[in-house]
């Protein structure tokens, strides 16, 4: 027999955040390889200097970089009730999407925003990472958020949607500048897909895996490879200019030295 489950807020809330991904933006979405082996290597050569370092850390942390130097993928399109208007932030935040479990089994998605993440010293986003991680999910403020949604009744949230569709300091405020997703698997086997996003550019590292290419000194050896999956809004952004930002991304994570990692 079917057993009936109920559809809980916080999944309405992930169903209006698509919804309103696919009517007011247009998505286009890349995916893209970079050999992180040099990058795992020197974040543990950090721990064991004593650095608080990881590997999501580091990459908020080139994002955030790659939208300094790119900053049209740091622009937003709003659409209020008479037009739409395009807002550039003038500071770069992270978005960050955490995934914790809650009591009753159901698994949370919720926004970590690592506001001026440009600035940040690793260390420092490390441990608003790790805060988020490990503390008790009913301290953090952004699942109480959830729990205050679960309460309100649906005409609220869809006044909710809009506000963050049409205000751009509401947004700012809950959401930072741009999406970066802490999802990261290793051998699980996705390489590809698509996804829509609210921003005008969102980044989605997926799957790490360990594959034989070409090391930097031209021998061919086994190396350890993250595939990033970025989408941005084509309203505001074009292809040469995410194959640009790409680019960047890859000097970044290719080369910790770049993310001050020796």
């Amino acid at each position: 027999m079917a057993r009936v489950i109920p559809f809980t807020r916080n999944r309405q809330a992930i169903y209006d955040l698509l919804t309103r991904a696919k009517r007011f933006h247009c998505s286009i979405s890349g995916v893209y390889e970079y050999d992180v082996t040099d990058l795992l290597a020197a974040i543990e050569r950090g721990r064991a200097a004593g650095r608080r370092v990881g590997l999501m850390a580091c990459l908020v942390k080139a994002t955030s970089l790659v939208l300094e130097r790119h900053p049209r993928l740091n622009h937003h399109l709003f659409h209020g009730l008479l037009r739409k208007y395009e807002v550039d932030f003038e500071e770069v935040s992270c978005n960050l999407v955490v995934e914790r479990e809650a009591q009753d089994g159901e698994r949370l998605l919720f926004p970590v925003v690592i506001r001026d993440s440009n600035r940040l010293p690793l260390e420092d986003i490390h441990g608003i990472i790790k805060h988020h991680k490990e503390a008790p999910l009913d301290s953090l403020p952004q699942v109480q958020a959830i729990r205050r949604l679960e309460r309100l009744p649906r005409l609220l949230l869809r006044f909710a949607s809009y506000r963050i569709r049409s205000d751009h300091r509401f947004y700012r405020r809950y959401f930072g500048t741009y999406g970066l997703s802490s999802l990261v698997r290793r051998g699980w086997g996705g390489v590809a897909g698509h996804a829509v996003a609210n921003t005008a550019a969102s980044f989605f590292p997926g799957t790490l895996v360990e594959r034989p290419c070409v090391a930097p000194d031209g021998a061919i050896r086994a190396r350890t490879v993250l595939f990033v999956m970025v989408v941005v809004d084509h309203y505001l952004v074009d292809g040469a200019e995410v194959t640009e930002a790409m680019d960047s991304l890859r000097a970044l994570v290719e080369r910790p030295d770049n993310l001050g990692l020796a």
